[in-house]
């Protein structure tokens, strides 16, 4: 059994580490416009997430134009609907 998960990834050169499962693929990236962020779902497997084999991963959201890590792997883009704005997200983890 499977399961999807949603966390925020924010606007700004931080990003944010989340701790995975091994296995995880993100499924989806949105800009909402109601509260000025992108949120991404990542699907894992359902037993996987008591496990105690996690990982902390780097994902950072971009706008279009910015300089971007060669290592860096794209996960999904949004756009907001309202502002010229593209936001391209990438992960860049594990994080040791």
């Amino acid at each position: 059994m499977k399961t999807l998960h949603k966390f925020e990834v924010p606007l700004g050169s931080e990003g944010v580490d989340i701790e995975l499962p091994q296995e995880n693929t993100v499924r989806k990236v949105e800009y909402v416009v109601s509260v000025h962020t992108i949120f991404m779902w990542i699907e894992v497997e359902a037993n996987a997430v008591l496990c105690d084999d996690k990982s902390k991963h780097h994902f950072r959201a971009y706008k279009t134009g910015d300089g971007i890590p060669e290592e860096a792997i794209h996960v999904g883009s949004a756009v907001d609907q309202y502002l010229p704005d593209a936001y391209h997200v990438y992960r860049t983890g594990p994080v040791n």
